[in-house]
């Protein structure tokens, strides 16, 4: 049923005695008592973001399968002596190609300068073009790697394609986690953030195990561009999704910011996350921004049947008053919907957000809340997952898990990486299921903790045996990997950044992690040359500093906004757990979630 000005002026007093605040988002679009509808912030599952989330995750399936498949694939692409068997051409491309043993070890860390390189433009392409464009920027990126190597004659060929594919790796670590965290509901952030490290290590292990299986010819040349196919895929699906609201928000489009939070929150009324939207982008000035950005009138099922004096009759009756210089342009004439400002009460709100903080407001703490405190405690978690060195290990040159497995049994270190990543699986699902229960920092401390004590079982098993230890520490050390520090990170800072700032701070943590990624590549294979009983203490070492940082540094954010830790949390570098009182406060805390996740548990699964 469409409404003209006249239905609109009539329907909106109506409802207008019913509530305090304009509560004027929800599933329908017209004729709807917002009463009826519950609030978007206690949303529960969809399979709308669900959907959306397995689509852009195919971009970390992508980096999964480019850091995964040349750890087990060297015998069947690398030649290392020119006339050494397997010289043979089939058409126009070799078998194999000729590498050195140092142009092997480029080819396979340029993948990390590239990706340090695309972590360094991901925030302003995200913010210039939007999430679902910068995806299909990252995807034209991964596809013309993909051709490179594919089609690759030369070393010098073949390690520009992974250098290009790496650039969409560091583009990709960085759009699809905030694309993630501003789509997600507040309850389940923890679940859907989860996917992103949840496609990386289906990407590792896939890789790894379809390269088992390469034993003659050229079919080394499909593995590799496989993630062509996937960039093609997303590539085709982005169209039928929504744009994150938040960036619409940021790019003052109002009409889709709108409409994109009504798909996404299907069945709610979404007025209080839309205040909270504007609250984190930077206008927090007035308590009175709870107003929204268009009345009732202006979000009818006919965008165009609200003129500006019909839309301004209706933003008065619902107690919102718009400015003179206030317009709102028909939708249906491919026009948005602007509005300079508002007030509510007297007090005039800024309808668009304010200045976004660059990186080095960020980290200097020169925005309107000072996140220095935040910003490190984000940039130490995706640190620590570096330092404490799992990953160089398992998807490096493999040098130290042919140390660790193949003196045992031939061929052991290949299918040992392919276990490891196939045993982590669990690990990744255990933290998607129990992230937004036990809360970030229970996860990260099991996680922690538990690769401190594998890590020091391995040094202990490589200086006294047996064996048979150092195994199993392996595979439980990459397992805890998985349930926390390699998963929480990712999520984290689009749940302790204001969205005025994540931008930057995706760049900065993405950014020194694909440079550290970089320095590993270079220093862990020394240390194994020089002294390899000693690599797993410096590993247990970072772990155990890591673990006593997040009990003094990092605050939860499971039940918290982005808004609200910032202002509580804002300033210099300090403790979380400073008095006797508040560690007994958040211990107490995690113990109930644990108790009301266990008693969930055992009445859902009798």
């Amino acid at each position: 049923m469409s409404h003209g000005p006249g239905n609109v002026a009539q329907s909106e007093p109506k409802g207008a005695h019913k509530q305090h605040h304009p509560r004027v988002f929800a599933l329908d679009l017209h004729e709807v008592d917002s009463e009826k509808f519950q609030d978007s912030r206690n949303a529960g599952f969809s399979w709308y973001v669900l959907l959306t989330t397995l689509l852009v995750s195919l971009s970390a399936v992508s980096v999964g399968w480019l850091m995964g498949v040349m750890n087990v694939s060297k015998p069947m692409i690398c030649q290392l002596h020119p006339t050494g068997p397997g010289n043979a051409h089939t058409g126009e491309f070799p078998e194999r190609i000729l590498f050195s043993d140092s142009a092997w070890a480029i080819a396979i860390g340029i993948l990390s300068v590239g990706g340090f390189l695309g972590a360094l433009v991901s925030g302003t392409i995200a913010d210039s073009i939007g999430r679902r464009n910068a995806l299909v920027v990252n995807n034209g990126l991964y596809l013309a790697g993909a051709v490179l190597m594919g089609t690759a004659t030369t070393a010098v060929h073949f390690t520009l394609g992974r250098f290009v594919a790496g650039i969409g790796c560091g583009i990709a670590s960085g759009v699809v986690n905030t694309y993630i965290g501003e789509i997600s509901p507040f309850k389940w952030r923890g679940f859907y953030g989860s996917f992103f490290q949840l496609s990386i290590v289906l990407g590792l292990f896939f890789g790894q195990l379809a390269s088992m299986f390469i034993t003659t010819g050229t079919h080394w040349r499909v593995i590799v561009a496989l993630p062509g196919v996937f960039a093609l895929l997303q590539v085709a699906l982005l169209p039928l999704r929504v744009e994150s609201p938040r960036y619409l928000l940021k790019a003052h489009h109002f009409n889709e910011a709108r409409h994109a939070l009504l798909t996404l929150r299907r069945g709610y009324d979404v007025a209080a996350e839309w205040r909270e939207s504007l609250l984190s982008l930077g206008s927090p000035d007035h308590p009175a921004a709870a107003a929204t950005p268009m009345s009732h009138a202006s979000a009818g099922s006919t965008p165009a049947a609200a003129p500006p004096a019909a839309a301004t009759a209706a933003a008065a009756a619902s107690g919102v008053h718009m400015n003179s210089s206030t317009t709102m342009k028909a939708q249906a004439g491919g026009e948005e919907g602007v509005v300079s400002s508002f007030t509510v009460g007297g007090s005039a709100i800024p309808a668009e957000p304010k200045h976004i903080a660059g990186v080095w407001q960020t980290i200097t703490g020169r925005t309107h809340n000072d996140l220095r405190h935040l910003v490190t405690c984000c940039v130490l978690l995706m640190s620590l997952q570096q330092l404490t060195g799992i990953t160089s290990v398992l998807f490096g040159d493999g040098s130290v898990m042919l140390d660790i497995f193949d003196p045992y049994c031939p061929l052991s270190a290949p299918w040992a990486s392919v276990a490891v990543c196939g045993a982590s699986l669990p690990a990744v699902l255990l933290c998607l299921v129990f992230a937004d229960r036990l809360g970030r920092r229970a996860l990260l401390l099991c996680s922690l903790g538990g690769m401190a004590i594998c890590c020091a079982l391995i040094s202990i098993g490589m200086f006294y045996g047996p064996d048979s230890m150092v195994m199993a520490a392996v595979f439980l050390c990459y397992f805890v990997f998985n349930m926390g520090l390699g998963t929480i990170p990712w999520l984290y800072i689009s749940e302790a950044i204001p969205g005025y700032s994540v931008g930057a701070t995706t760049v900065l943590c993405c950014t020194i992690y694909w440079a550290l990624s970089v320095v590993n590549g270079l220093i862990v294979p020394l240390i194994e040359d020089h002294a390899p009983q000693w690599l797993f203490v410096v590993f247990g070492s970072f772990a155990l500093l890591g673990f006593f940082a997040v009990v003094l540094l990092v605050p939860e954010t499971a039940d918290a906004v982005a808004a609200d830790v910032a202002k509580k949390h804002h300033g210099s570098i300090h403790m979380v757990v400073g008095s006797r009182s508040r560690l007994s406060t958040n211990y107490a805390a995690s113990m109930t979630r644990i108790r009301r996740s266990l008693i969930d548990i055992i009445t859902r699964y009798p």
